[in-house]
C-alpha cells in the first residue's frame, strides 16, 4: 500500500478523549475554528492528499491502525480543503454515514502531540 496523505499530530482538545472513548475521532487541520477545538485532535498535513479516500483504504494515527469500511461523499473535500474528517470506529450495521464522515475498523487512543497519521492505500490517483 501507497502513502497518499500524511500529517503530524499538534495537540488534543480538552474533550478529545472522551470522543476517542466514544468511537469518534475528529480531526482538523490548523489553524482550527474556536468552536471545534475542544473535541478534535489537530494535526498538520504534509501535504494535499495524493488521490481520493476510498473503501479499504488504511488509516494509522500513532500505532493504531483502522481499515476504512465507508466512505461519505464530502470526505475527500473536506480533507481537502480543511484537513477535516470525522472517522467513526466500529459502528454498528445500519448507522448512517454522515457526508464528511469515514466509517473504520479498528481502535485508536489519543495521539500524543508529534505522533504521525497517515492514510494508504492501493491503486493510481
Amino acid at each position: 500500500m501507497t502513502v497518499y496523505y500524511e500529517s503530524t499530530i499538534l495537540r488534543s482538545g480538552a474533550e478529545a478523549q472522551d470522543m476517542v472513548d466514544g468511537g469518534v475521532v475528529i480531526l482538523y487541520a490548523d489553524p482550527i475554528p474556536d468552536a471545534l477545538e475542544e473535541v478534535s485532535v489537530v494535526h498538520a498535513p504534509v501535504a494535499m492528499p495524493g488521490r481520493d479516500v476510498r473503501v479499504g483504504d488504511i488509516f494509522r494515527i500513532g500505532e493504531a491502525e483502522i481499515e476504512l469500511i465507508a466512505v461519505g461523499e464530502r470526505a475527500d473535500e473536506n480533507l481537502r480543503t480543511l484537513g477535516h474528517i470525522v472517522v467513526y470506529l466500529n459502528p454498528d450495521d445500519g448507522t448512517t454515514l454522515l457526508p464528511g464522515a469515514v466509517h473504520g475498523r479498528g481502535s485508536v487512543s489519543l495521539p500524543a502531540s508529534g505522533a504521525r497519521l497517515s492514510l494508504s492505500g492501493g491503486g493510481l490517483p
